[in-house]
């Protein structure tokens, strides 16, 4: 069926532990080789300004920088790779565009940033120092991140080298920035929460979202936070975001129906209708992924995010997601041990997935979210 790769990977995140932060105690280990020699080198210039706190922020180091790009630069050629051929994890191999790292224990979510995936797998009591999260980067190197035992979980901005996490407390949640390429906390944001988890009831812990100086945050009224990390500014709209970049959200309803949102706003983009499996959105905002359920079971396919012709990706799950260079990628339902990757006009490329068999049977792709 064409759903069996999505049910085993179900099956297969839901008995990833994930308790309550207070409980949460992981620690990291792990080895990684690198497989090829970076080709050239990236130049990068950053203007820091001092630490201010704002409100209730706590901000350090934060840097102008550039403007954003769609994509990671590619003047380096394993950025060009990664940009290109997104990232994704067999077992413990982790491939970041042409580059691979070996990963002991296997990480069971990637989160992409403009330089490489976060990585974070869970321990078992082995573990010493608290610490699940690594930066793996597209020139193959591997390092461990300093970021905090309390994060269950963190999303990335393919924009920039970032990512959040909330820590639920009890009518309060307290936002966290971090540098991934530095290793350093940026801001810390407390923000008002209607009762003990974002989502609240069955839904659980949900991922913020982080768009460039904007994080979101769900929560169980169906409103949203949207809070400037840089100024600690919180406005509340009437939504609840899955995904969000460069300003445009998805978001669904009590009855699973699902819309396109203005992020800043919370006016309605473009209504997609009930039935859907999987809706994310590309890293430049312009196009969304859709899985949609019909008669026949499902069909996947890429549309403009303010309409246009719907392009068929035949043979795609909703265990897909994004390059940060914006091509859809994804494992084979058909043929499991196949990876096609596509351009938003329909044009595809398939190669052999290595490491795929009876013990690691699934690639999952980065950012790759479980929603309800």
């Amino acid at each position: 069926m064409a759903e069996r790769l999505t049910d085993l990977l179900h099956h297969t995140v839901d008995d990833v532990p994930v308790p309550h932060p207070d409980a949460f105690a992981i620690a990291s280990a792990g080895r990684a080789r690198r497989t090829r020699r970076r080709v050239g080198t990236v130049a990068a210039a950053a203007a820091v300004v001092a630490a201010a706190g704002v409100g209730v922020a706590v901000v350090a180091g934060l840097d102008d920088g550039p403007a954003r790009s769609s994509q990671v630069a590619t003047q380096d050629p394993a950025d060009a790779a990664y940009a290109e051929l997104g990232a994704f994890s067999v077992g413990g191999h982790v491939s970041v565009g042409d580059a691979t790292a070996d990963l002991s224990p296997a990480p069971h979510h990637l989160a992409q940033t403009s330089v490489g995936v976060v990585t974070q797998a869970t321990l078992g009591s082995d573990g010493s120092d608290g610490r699940a999260f690594g930066l793996v980067r597209p020139d193959g190197t591997a390092t461990r991140l300093s970021i905090p035992s309390d994060a269950w979980s963190v999303t990335g901005d393919p924009h920039e080298p970032r990512v959040a996490w909330l820590v639920p407390l009890k009518n309060e949640g307290w936002i966290h920035v971090w540098d991934v390429a530095a290793d350093r906390e940026l801001a810390t944001l407390r923000v008002d929460l209607p009762g003990d988890t974002p989502e609240g009831g069955k839904s659980g812990l949900r991922e913020v979202q982080l768009d460039g100086d904007f994080v979101y945050v769900g929560t169980d009224v169906r409103t949203v936070h949207r809070v400037d990390w840089r100024t600690g500014e919180d406005q509340e709209l009437p939504f609840s975001p899955v995904d969000v970049h460069d300003g445009v959200a998805t978001s669904f309803d009590d009855a699973g129906r699902w819309t396109l949102v203005d992020a800043a706003t919370g006016d309605v983009i473009r209504d997609l209708g009930p039935r859907l499996e999987t809706v994310k959105l590309a890293p430049d905002g312009d196009h969304v992924f859709v899985v949609r359920f019909d008669d026949d079971g499902s069909r996947a396919s890429v549309e403009p995010t303010r309409g246009g012709t719907s392009v068929d990706l035949p043979g795609f799950t909703g265990l897909s997601s994004w390059t940060v260079g914006g091509r859809v990628v994804g494992q084979l339902d058909e043929g499991p041990a196949t990876l096609r990757r596509c351009d938003v006009d329909g044009t595809c490329q398939d190669t052999p997935l290595p490491w795929v068999d009876q013990e690691n049977p699934i690639a999952l792709p980065a950012d790759y979210l479980m929603v309800g």
